[in-house]
């Protein structure tokens, strides 16, 4: 069994869960709309706990995958897994200008070695196998009916899900960042090209609470606050796929200058 992530052996220079500074990303043409396939049908999961998380293996036979988003390549969908604080504690894994959520969605593709290459150009994690999509979890009061099959089913072995409903419209994921980095659970390997979407899932709060309450690390030891703490960035560059940080750091730098002129002439 794994111990919480404050304990985890883990190393190196490009790990992940980073916070985004949005006025320091850099914009990239090579970050195109995701192309989604088989994310709009039913699969069966399997749910089950697997020491650190609630996660939802794929064992239909259809495949879900995903290609463009400047990647390189088609990335099958192998599962997905969540990560949560508790009742007191938001549990979000990233944070995007040091804000935090109640939780995050990993939806996590391997490689398809078969796939024609395509080139993404320094945002295509050239030599990394995984791509992970990440979803940031917002609590509402109202639940979202979408995830009452996957809350329902925390204690269950096997769900039928579409990925689709688990997240936002298709047309609410042009924006995104996009970096380098690992995974977050042991051994942390270096192997992971990460893109974050801005736009929130919706949960309600009760459904949030089963997640605080339903799962455990060991029979005495509830499964709580199952993020790890934020990493440094170091050298890396995070990317962004649309203008609005394009537009922010131009209204920055404008209002810099303003400021300046105003105290020069004063």
């Amino acid at each position: 069994m794994l111990a919480g992530p404050r304990e985890w052996p883990c190393k190196g220079n490009e790990q992940s869960p980073i916070n985004v500074v949005t006025k320091n990303t850099k914009f990239s043409k090579d970050l195109k709309p995701f192309h989604f396939k088989g994310y709009d049908e039913e699969n069966d999961f399997g749910i089950k706990n697997n020491g650190h998380s609630a996660e939802l293996t794929l064992i239909g036979g259809k495949e879900i995958s995903i290609s463009g988003g400047g990647l390189g390549g088609t990335y099958t969908a192998q599962q997905l897994h969540f990560h949560w604080g508790s009742s007191e504690i938001l549990g979000s894994e990233h944070s995007i200008d040091g804000e935090r959520y109640a939780a995050e969605l990993h939806v996590v593709h391997q490689r398809n070695p078969s796939s024609r290459s395509e080139s993404g150009g320094q945002t295509s994690g050239t030599g990394r196998t995984i791509a992970v999509l990440g979803f940031f979890i917002e609590e509402t009061e109202a639940d979202n009916s979408k995830y009452n099959g996957i809350i329902q089913a925390l204690s269950s072995l096997k769900e039928k899900v579409k990925l689709q409903d688990l997240i936002p419209d298709e047309k609410e994921l042009e924006l995104f960042y996009r970096y380098n980095g690992s995974l977050t659970t042991p051994y942390c390997n270096e192997t992971v090209t990460w893109t974050l979407f801005p736009k929130t899932i919706l949960l309600g709060k009760k459904q949030l609470e089963a997640f605080y309450s339903k799962l455990n690390y060991s029979a005495d030891a509830l499964m709580v606050e199952n993020f790890r703490p934020i990493q440094k960035l170091g050298a890396r560059t995070v990317y962004t796929s649309g203008v609005e940080a394009v537009l922010s750091q131009s209204r920055h730098l404008l209002l810099s200058f303003i400021v300046a002129y105003i105290v020069s002439t004063s």
